[in-house]
């Protein structure tokens, strides 16, 4: 059949057929270009790359600050955190543009940007508070150490002990460096055992300077000056009373104090003397029995020891057995010259520098009467048992 223009229906229908399939293809085309177009305009294809290179940054200074050693868990967790979300980044990246994702990614990025400033701020506080135990070791440490060391200019240190203390004092300066390289841990436990080192050494000082502190051995010695200063008074006399402790020789007329020298004693004087060898001054009532103008120390009085009491307790003591038997009693115990140096280094004797010596040998003459005590419970010894005790006592 034709129409009035001598077109077929058949041939209408074809014509509109493909009228319909090129809208239907135009609007599929349409839709799809929107739907291409719409994650690009909703932004949901814009790479957080920003984003990405501030997490890298913060996560360089981050180890750069030290986190991955002062809070290795938290840095663990903000590493594991980064690489998730760098790798989520490239999985997005590949992608054609209109099926890119990013959001999943910023998520990442920020789980690891919060565990990266959890990682910081936590190796920062782990950081401080080593590093504040290690000034707090590093202090206590010199404390202790300066004080040993006073310890061992007081009195004489044997072998172990001034071993001891060397290595507690060598510790001490690895300590500083290790400090100084920023190694806090290791630094408070090279300090710590300086102190340890140092306290033992002045613990065992201690033990041998207790009886200087034993108030009836005090009670003691205060006796026997005050009977010598007593029986000067009475008689007019003269006499001479060394306390060990205290590194003095005080000079009595008629029971007046009228001259104090400064003394050296026996490089072991911290100790009671008991025999030969043992570079102790002894303690007892002695006499001068001879001026000697000429000695190897200058100038020297010569001293009555042993002492009937001196040979009584060296007997007693080698019965005990505290005493070796081929041990003897020894003598030669002297007030000399070439004293003043400050320190404890005669044989037994009691060195005075030359100047005092020449005045008390002008004043003490032979029978002057020489009392020698450990001190007066107020001497350097003394006070180390008081102050040890007090620091024991604030540790506890």
């Amino acid at each position: 059949m034709m129409d009035g223009r001598g077109v077929t229906s058949t041939t209408f229908l074809a014509r509109w057929r493909w009228h319909l399939v090129g809208a239907a293809a135009f609007a599929l085309t349409a839709i799809l270009g929107i739907l291409c177009l719409w994650p690009i305009a909703s932004g949901r294809t814009d790479a957080p790359f920003v984003d990405k290179l501030a997490a890298q940054s913060a996560l360089r200074d981050t180890r750069q600050s030290g986190a991955p050693r002062w809070a290795p868990g938290s840095m663990r967790e903000a590493e594991a955190a980064m690489k998730a979300a760098l790798a989520a980044y490239r999985l997005e990246e590949v992608k054609f543009l209109p099926f890119r994702d990013y959001r999943g990614v910023r998520s990442a990025l920020d789980v690891a940007t919060t565990r990266i400033e959890r990682a910081l701020a936590e190796g920062n506080r782990q950081r401080d508070e080593a590093k504040t135990l290690a000034d707090e070791a590093l202090e206590k440490a010199a404390r202790d150490t300066s004080r040993t060391s006073d310890v061992a200019d007081a009195m004489h240190l044997g072998a172990y002990n001034r071993t001891l203390l060397q290595k507690s004092k060598i510790a001490l300066t690895e300590a500083r460096a290790i400090y100084a390289r920023g190694d806090y841990v290791e630094a408070a436990s090279r300090a710590g055992e300086a102190s340890v080192g140092s306290r033992a050494v002045t613990g065992n000082a201690v033990l041998a300077a207790a009886r200087y502190a034993d108030a009836s051995l005090v009670a003691r010695w205060t006796r026997m000056v005050r009977e010598t200063t007593a029986w000067s008074r009475e008689t007019g006399g003269t006499a001479i009373v060394v306390l060990k402790e205290n590194h003095r020789v005080d000079l009595y007329n008629g029971g007046r104090l009228i001259r104090s020298y400064k003394a050296d004693m026996g490089s072991r004087s911290i100790n009671a003397k008991l025999r030969s060898g043992d570079s102790a001054t002894p303690e007892g009532r002695y006499q001068i029995t001879a001026k000697k103008p000429g000695s190897a120390y200058y100038k020297a009085l010569a001293l009555s020891y042993p002492n009937d009491a001196d040979r009584a307790e060296f007997a007693r003591l080698r019965n005990l057995g505290r005493i070796p038997r081929g041990a003897s009693l020894g003598g030669l115990i002297e007030i000399h010259g070439d004293g003043g140096r400050g320190k404890d280094w005669t044989r037994g004797c009691v060195a005075l520098a030359n100047p005092d010596m020449d005045d008390l040998f002008r004043r003490a003459g032979v029978g002057t009467p020489v009392t020698i005590v450990g001190g007066d419970g107020q001497g350097v010894f003394a006070r180390l048992v008081r102050e040890h005790g007090s620091a024991s006592a604030r540790i506890q």
